[in-house]
């Protein structure tokens, strides 16, 4: 038996006709019956490049600090707000999102609409998109650890060394929450764990969270200038 609702479901209530809406907005995220994001990141998208595109057309009134302090607090501001919760996306979102990274480099940097994105986000010391959200994911998780997270989230994540007694090389690392499912697996305590886990050993043992960030950050940088580019 199908555990779809028909598309046609209604109800009445007070003489109005009621139907199941296709999103729903909570606190600043729009979600979607299977939780893909689709239509929060279409929002951004939108959004986003309207207001970079505005920018663009005065960028001459600006010096290049001042032009890249309005795009991070106007633009970024929102394009990577609550990331942590939609960031399990699809990678069609991911690259989504990349495009106004990328169309903020070409403004900031006085680009060409074909010309390489690596070397500008090189030049502006930028994390593209998919590693600024793993940046992002793994400072939650870093607070979580270090009990500077909200109660809610610092519960979800065990330590291995406090659930067994061995000593093992993996004793520091996090247990990972037996979830079969895929909707199980797409959970911040599961995506949490296991980014924390992949992460190298002297970036896990940093109990500062300002040089976390710092290796972190480079780390992250120069995997991506090693391995891959965006066209």
């Amino acid at each position: 038996m199908s555990s779809r609702l028909p598309e046609d479901l209604s109800m009445s209530f007070l003489g109005e006709k009621l139907k199941p809406s296709k999103s729903a907005k909570d606190l600043g995220v729009l979600l979607d019956p299977h939780l893909t994001y689709d239509h929060h990141i279409t929002s951004i998208v939108s959004s986003c490049f309207s207001k970079l595109s505005q920018i663009n057309r005065v960028k001459k009134s600006f010096d290049k600090e001042t032009l890249q302090l309005l795009i991070e607090s106007v633009v970024f501001s929102k394009m990577l707000y609550c990331s942590s919760v939609w960031s399990n996306t699809t990678a069609q979102n991911i690259n989504k999102i990349q495009s106004i990274q990328s169309f903020t480099c070409k403004i900031i940097t006085n680009s060409k609409k074909s010309d390489h994105v690596t070397p500008l986000l090189r030049h502006l010391n930028w994390l593209p998109v998919r590693e600024q959200l793993q940046y992002r994911d793994s400072i939650l998780a870093f607070k979580c650890i270090n009990g500077t997270a909200p109660q809610y989230l610092t519960s979800k994540f065990k330590r291995r060394s406090k659930i067994h007694t061995r000593n093992t090389r993996n004793a520091n690392t996090l247990q990972i929450p037996l979830f079969r499912t895929a909707a199980g697996q797409r959970t911040f305590a599961y995506r949490g764990a296991k980014i924390w886990n992949n992460l190298n050993a002297d970036v896990r043992e940093n109990t500062n969270l300002c040089s976390f960030k710092k290796t972190l950050k480079s780390q992250l940088l120069n995997s991506f200038l090693k391995e891959s580019s965006i066209s």
